[in-house]
C-alpha cells in the first residue's frame, strides 16, 4: 500500500503583456492597444472517494499548470493557462514549507473537498494599461508573475470508525474477515497482515468502516516494525477494538504494552473508546480460565470489561457487531451535536505576501535593481530606445525604485543593473 509520497508541484507562468499601436488607415491615431497576458494555470487538489492509496504517485512526481499566453493587438487579452487538477484519497494530508518557512498543512478529510493550492502567476499589463494623464503613448509592457513551485509531501491516513489493534497473530484479519465484507489474509504466524486493511459492517441501518491494523510490538512508536507506518491509520478512529491470544501468558501486560505504544505515538489516543476483546474462547485452555483472564485484567487496573469471542467458530460475533454499532452510534450523536457542518466546496489558499528589496549593492559602485514588477517591465519593454527608457525611469522614481537607490549611497556615473541591461545613475 502505497501511503506517503513527495512530489514536485507548480502553477503557471503568466502571459507577458506587449506594446503596440492602433495604426489604421481610418484611425491613425488610434493609440497603444497592446493586450494584457493571461493568468497562469492553477494546481488544484480535490479529495476522491474512488481512490484508495497514493500509488498513481509513485512514478509521476511533477505536475505543471499551463502557462498563461501572451497578450495581442487591439488590447486583446491573452488566454488563461489551463488549471490542472490532482485527485487524492480522502484522508490525505499534504504539508508544504511555504515562503517564509513556515509549515502548512492540509487536510482532505471529508470527500470533494477542494483547495486551490497554489494559484497561477498574474498576466503582465500590455502598454494600454500605462495610459496617463501625462503620457498618452506609453511604451512600456509587463511579462508575466512567475507561477510558483512547491515540493509537497503526502500522506494517506485512512478515514475508518473503528480500528482493531493488537499483537502480531491475535486473530485480527480473522475478526475482520468474520465480521465484515473483508476478505484478509490469514495463518497462523506473525505478521501476515503488512497492511492495513479495510472491511464494513451493515448492521441496524448503520454502515461501520473497520480497519485492521498489521500486529504492533514494543517500540512501534518509534518505527520498529513499521509502527509509524501502522498507527497513523488509527488517529482518525472514533473507536478502537483492542484483540487479545486469550492463550498467551501475561494478557495483562499485552494489553498494557499496546496501549502504551499508542499513547507514545499519539497521547490523544489515551482518549479513544476501546472494546477490549479477548479471542479463542474456542480453545478450552481459554474458556477455562475465563474467570481468571477477568481477574487478572481487573487487578491489573485495566479500565476495560473483556468480551470473549472467538474468530474462528463465530462464538460471540454477534454480540460484539451489537455492541460496535451501539457505541457507533452513540459516538456519531454526540459529533452531531458539537459539529456544526460549514459548506466548503472551494477553499482557495491565499498566496503569502512577500517581503522583498527593491535594490541591491553588489560592488562599491554598481547596484542591482531587485524589484519584481520593476524586473517584469524591463524584460517586457525595449530599454534600447531611448524614449522607452526615459519612461521606465519615470516608472521608476513613482515605484519608489529610485529612492531605494539614493538611500542606498548611488552616486553620479555609478552603474545601475536590471535584467540584462545596464544605466549610468544621473
Amino acid at each position: 500500500m502505497i501511503d506517503f509520497v513527495k512530489i514536485t508541484i507548480k502553477s503557471g507562468n503568466g502571459g507577458n503583456g506587449i506594446v503596440s499601436f492602433t495604426r489604421e488607415s481610418n484611425n491613425p491615431l488610434g493609440g497603444p492597444s497592446g493586450g494584457k497576458g493571461g493568468d497562469g494555470g492553477d494546481v488544484i487538489f480535490i479529495s476522491s472517494t474512488t481512490m484508495k492509496t497514493l500509488s498513481k504517485f509513485k512514478y509521476k512526481k511533477h505536475f505543471f499548470a499551463e502557462d498563461g499566453s501572451n497578450g495581442g493587438t487591439t488590447k486583446k487579452k491573452g488566454s488563461k493557462g489551463k488549471d490542472i487538477t490532482i485527485f487524492v484519497p480522502v484522508g490525505t494530508v499534504i504539508d508544504y514549507i511555504d515562503d517564509e518557512g513556515k509549515q502548512i498543512t492540509h487536510d482532505f478529510d471529508y470527500p470533494e473537498k477542494q483547495i486551490i493550492l497554489i494559484t497561477g502567476g498574474k498576466g503582465g499589463l500590455g502598454n494600454s494599461k500605462f495610459v496617463s494623464a501625462t503620457n498618452q503613448e506609453p511604451l512600456l509592457a509587463e511579462s508575466g508573475e512567475l507561477g510558483k513551485q512547491l515540493y509537497i509531501k503526502m500522506e494517506l491516513k485512512l478515514l475508518a470508525d473503528v480500528g482493531i489493534i493488537g499483537m502480531p497473530n491475535a486473530g485480527k484479519s480473522s475478526l475482520l474477515n468474520i465480521i465484515s465484507s473483508a476478505k484478509s489474509k490469514t495463518a497462523n504466524y506473525p505478521f501476515t497482515t503488512l497492511e492495513p486493511k479495510l472491511g464494513t459492517i451493515n448492521n441496524d441501518f448503520e454502515e461501520v468502516i473497520l480497519v485492521d491494523i498489521p500486529g504492533l510490538i514494543k517500540d512501534a512508536h518509534k518505527g520498529v516494525g513499521l509502527g509509524h507506518d501502522f498507527l497513523k491509520h488509527i488517529q482518525r478512529t472514533k473507536m478502537l477494538i483492542h484483540l487479545v491470544d486469550g492463550s498467551e501468558d501475561d494478557i495483562s501486560e499485552r494489553i498494557i504494552s499496546i496501549n502504551n505504544e499508542m499513547e507514545k505515538f499519539d497521547i490523544s489516543l489515551k482518549q479513544v473508546p476501546q472494546i477490549l476483546v479477548i479471542n479463542k474462547i474456542d480453545l478450552d485452555e481459554v474458556s477455562v480460565l475465563k474467570q481468571e483472564i477477568i481477574n487478572q485484567i481487573k487487578e491489573s487496573n485495566i479500565d476495560h470489561k473483556p468480551i470473549f469471542i472467538s474468530a474462528i467458530t463465530s462464538e460471540g460475533i454477534n454480540n460484539l457487531v451489537q455492541l460496535i454499532t451501539k457505541e457507533i452510534k452513540i459516538i456519531r450523536k454526540i459529533e452531531s451535536t458539537k459539529i456544526q457542518k460549514v459548506e466548503e466546496p472551494n477553499i482557495i489558499v491565499p498566496n503569502m505576501k512577500i517581503h522583498y528589496q527593491s535594490v541591491v549593492q553588489e560592488t562599491d559602485s554598481s547596484y542591482r535593481i531587485i524589484h519584481p514588477r520593476a524586473i517584469r517591465i524591463a524584460k517586457a519593454s525595449n530599454l534600447e530606445d531611448w524614449a522607452t527608457l526615459i519612461q521606465f525611469q519615470a516608472r521608476l522614481e513613482r515605484m519608489g525604485v529610485n529612492n531605494s537607490l539614493r538611500e542606498k549611497g548611488i552616486k553620479q556615473g555609478d552603474t545601475v543593473l536590471i535584467n540584462e541591461w545596464d544605466f549610468q545613475w544621473d
